[in-house]
C-alpha cells in the first residue's frame, strides 16, 4: 500500500492550466498523445458488464499491470492514450479560462452493493441529482469507492477516494473524484456503512441520502480528460478532481478497508494533456 500523507487544503484565487510539460510524475505506461475520443453508451455498458466479472483484480497476475491481456475489451488499459487515475500538483500552476463546474444534489434513494471490486451505490431516478460541467448537463449514475485514493495530490495519496459518475443525453461521461482523509465521522455514509453487504451482493434495504454530504462545500477542482480507472479503460471521460477533501472516521475507513484494502489503479502518465483548475 502506498504511504500516505496528511494533506491540507489550499486556498487559491484563480483558475489554472497545469502545463505537462512542468509535471514530475513517474510514468507507468508508454508516452501518450492526446485523444479526442467520446464516451458513448456502448462502453457505458461494458463498465458495468465488466464490474460483474471476476477476471479481473487490483493484485497478481490479474492485477492492473496484466488488465489489458485479460480481455480484448480492456486494450486501452495498456494501449490507451489519457488514462487515469493522474498525479496531480497544486505548485505549478498557470493561470487560464475558468472551467465552470455546478452541482444539483438532492436526497434520493440509493441500492447499495458490492460487485466484487468497491462498495457501490447505485441510483434509479437519474432525475434527481446533476452536474453541470462547462455548460453541459451530466445526470448522477452511480458512485463507489476506492482505497487507498487513486489520484494523488502533490504526490501524496489519501485513505479514500469517492467517483461520483454522471452520464449525459449524449451518453458521455463525467467523474468528480472526492479525497476522503480521516477526521469527523461523516453522518451521511452512516446509514450506508450500516447496510453494506460483506460479500458480493446487493444490500436488501435502499437507503436515502443526500450526496451533498459527501462533496466539499468548497468545489475548487482539477479538470482533465482520462478515462474509467477500471477495466476496460474507457476514455473520453472527463474528470473533476476537488481540490478539497472530505472526512470519515477511522472506523468507516476500516470498514472500507477491511473489505478493500487495496482496491485502486496506479497513477498513469499524463503524457501531453494539459489539466485545468476551477476555482
Amino acid at each position: 500500500m502506498p504511504k500516505m500523507k496528511t494533506v491540507r487544503k489550499l486556498s487559491l484565487s484563480a483558475t489554472f492550466l497545469i502545463s505537462s510539460s512542468t509535471m514530475s510524475t513517474t510514468p507507468l505506461l508508454a508516452q501518450a498523445e492526446p485523444t479526442q475520443s467520446l464516451y458513448h453508451y456502448e462502453s457505458l455498458q461494458i463498465m458495468l458488464d465488466t464490474q460483474e466479472k471476476d477476471t479481473w483484480s487490483y493484485s497478481g497476475s490479474t492485477g492492473p499491470e496484466f488488465w489489458a491481456d485479460l480481455d480484448e475489451e480492456f486494450k486501452a488499459c495498456t494501449h490507451g492514450e489519457e488514462q487515469s487515475p493522474i498525479g496531480l500538483h497544486r505548485e505549478k500552476l498557470l493561470e487560464e479560462d475558468k472551467w465552470s463546474i455546478d452541482l444539483d444534489y438532492n436526497e434520493t434513494e440509493f441500492s447499495i452493493e458490492n460487485n466484487g471490486h468497491t462498495i457501490q451505490a447505485n441510483v434509479d431516478d437519474h432525475t434527481s441529482n446533476k452536474l453541470t460541467l462547462n455548460g453541459t448537463v451530466y445526470k448522477l449514475v452511480q458512485f463507489h469507492f476506492h482505497s487507498p485514493s487513486e489520484h494523488t495530490l502533490n504526490n501524496d495519496y489519501y485513505e479514500l477516494e469517492v467517483h461520483f459518475v454522471h452520464q449525459d443525453k449524449n451518453n458521455n461521461l463525467a467523474v468528480l473524484g472526492v479525497l476522503i482523509e480521516e477526521g469527523d465521522t461523516n453522518e451521511t455514509l452512516a446509514n450506508m456503512w450500516d447496510v453494506m453487504p460483506d460479500e458480493k451482493g446487493e444490500a436488501e434495504e435502499t437507503i436515502s441520502l443526500h450526496p451533498s454530504g459527501i462533496v466539499p462545500t468548497d468545489l475548487s477542482t482539477f479538470q482533465y480528460d482520462g478515462s474509467l480507472t477500471t477495466p476496460p479503460c474507457s476514455e473520453g471521460v472527463r474528470w473533476s478532481v476537488s481540490n478539497a477533501s472530505i472526512t470519515m472516521s477511522a472506523e468507516q475507513i476500516q470498514a472500507f478497508q477491511d473489505l478493500y484494502p487495496n482496491n485502486y489503479r496506479p497513477i498513469q502518465e499524463i503524457g501531453n494533456r494539459e489539466i485545468g483548475y476551477h476555482y
